[in-house]
């Protein structure tokens, strides 16, 4: 079964893309269920907080679903950054609107620095990236054992942006002990993990996270697994989901997982 279950429109502060779009763009590639998860940031510094518009966003998915629901599953999603952090604040949108699906992510390892920022990878940990690394995977564990989401996206989503700064020295094996401490937690509280497939359509190698990852979630006993292209244009929908789904057989998963009003649905691959 083929899905994409991380997906932005306009809905989310840096997508342009109409919701219809992108569910044309899943339509024509042969995506089955999509998952719209838009972002949900409480961070003044980032410009995609407070920019989520909740109401609006589900008449527009149950307008998808109408369109479009005899070719396409359409879920209600949402990307939660920090939740760990801005427990009160994501228990509020959660609460209040019907969401089949929630992923929590780290954009901000602190307050004042994003991931996505030089600074990451040159000034913060005194100019260190791996400990910055280090300290962002560290981070991670306390995400993994308090937000509430269901699966936690990108996990090393720094390695998207640092290539200039660490060229091909960066190795998550490097950061195993923490990364499992991460995976424990998640596994205790019964969440997932996805392959994020952004970077592979950026040149890198590998996606969020690389393929070791998801062998060491598996064979730790990890079971919730799903898959996403990270899209924020209708190009990009579906981008390398075979791929993914290899990975994801190549670790030892016979199935991934979909969701409806927050439930798991195991479906084969």
């Amino acid at each position: 079964m083929r899905v994409d279950y991380h997906c932005h429109t306009h809905f989310s502060q840096d997508s342009q893309a109409p919701m219809e779009s992108q569910c044309q763009a899943a339509i024509e590639r042969g995506i089955e269920e999509i998952a719209f998860t838009e972002h949900e940031d409480y961070n003044p510094g980032d410009p995609t907080s407070f920019y989520l518009r909740p109401a609006e966003y589900m008449q527009a998915v149950v307008r998808c679903r109408e369109q479009f629901g005899d070719r396409l599953r359409v879920r209600a999603g949402i990307e939660i950054s920090e939740p760990h952090r801005h427990a009160a604040r994501a228990a509020q949108v959660l609460q209040q609107y019907p969401w089949d699906f929630v992923l929590g992510s780290l954009h901000w390892v602190t307050p004042e620095i994003n991931t996505v920022l030089p600074e990451f990878f040159t000034t913060w940990c005194d100019g260190d990236w791996r400990e910055a690394f280090r300290r962002y995977f560290t981070e991670m564990i306390a995400l993994a054992q308090h937000g509430d989401f269901d699966v936690l996206a990108h996990i090393d989503y720094p390695a998207r942006y640092g290539t200039a700064f660490f060229g091909d020295a960066y190795d998550i094996r490097e950061y195993e002990p923490i990364v499992r401490e991460v995976l424990r937690a998640l596994i205790a509280r019964g969440k997932g993990i996805e392959i994020n497939t952004s970077p592979l359509r950026r040149g890198l190698p590998a996606p969020n996270p690389p393929a070791v990852v998801v062998r060491w979630f598996r064979e730790m006993g990890g079971e919730i697994l799903t898959i996403g292209s990270d899209a924020h244009a209708p190009a990009d929908v579906g981008a390398d989901i075979d791929r993914a789904l290899a990975i994801a057989r190549d670790a030892g998963f016979a199935h991934i997982a979909v969701f409806e009003r927050r439930q798991p649905r195991f479906v084969r691959i």
